[in-house]
């Protein structure tokens, strides 16, 4: 009896190491770092109240970026440039290697809404040791059912594969459409 015992409580442990293990990561950027147009740096951590009025103050055109380095606690930094107009460049790094969204992309993306940007990828510890990475935010400033459109980002085995924007149907389900 103790030996079946021993057997169901190892046969638990080992099917919950494995549920989660393939269990999806999501982060959060911990700190913001915004360079403004002005040439002026403005900082945020995550927690910081004032980062989402900040945020909605870029969407609104109040405040001018070039440039938004977010940085996760896991190691990776998205950076994103923009020229007044077009969004320049959007590169996920950590330790070196770099991951690019295509240019013809960034012509399609309106407006990001920063405090909203997540990084989701398989188990592994970080992001650039999984073989699929998606990136996450809002975008936009048209609302439906009170709920922004987001897009999303896709990489596997290091390769930018897709973009889908997700806007909301009715108050219980979402719409996707690859741009």
């Amino acid at each position: 009896m103790k030996n079946i015992k021993l057997f169901f409580l190892i046969f638990t442990l080992f099917n919950f190491g494995v549920i989660y293990a393939h269990k999806d990561r999501v982060e959060i950027p911990q700190r913001f770092v915004f360079i403004m147009r002005s040439k002026e740096v403005v900082r945020f951590e995550s927690t910081d109240s004032k980062l989402e009025g900040f945020c909605e103050e870029i969407v609104s055109g109040k405040k001018e970026i070039s440039e938004v380095q977010l940085y996760y606690k896991t190691g990776e930094i998205v950076t994103v440039q923009y020229d007044g107009k077009n969004w320049k460049l959007f590169k996920i790094t950590f330790k070196g290697k770099s991951l690019y969204v295509p240019q013809d992309k960034l012509k399609k993306i309106p407006e990001i809404h920063f405090s909203t940007l997540y990084l989701f990828w398989s188990g592994e510890s970080n992001a650039f040791n999984s073989h699929y990475l998606c990136l996450r935010f809002d975008i936009g400033t048209k609302r439906s059912f009170d709920i922004l459109p987001n897009l999303e980002l896709h990489f596997e085995n290091h390769k930018f594969t897709k973009s889908e924007v997700w806007t909301q149907t009715n108050e219980n389900s979402r719409h996707g459409k690859e741009i």
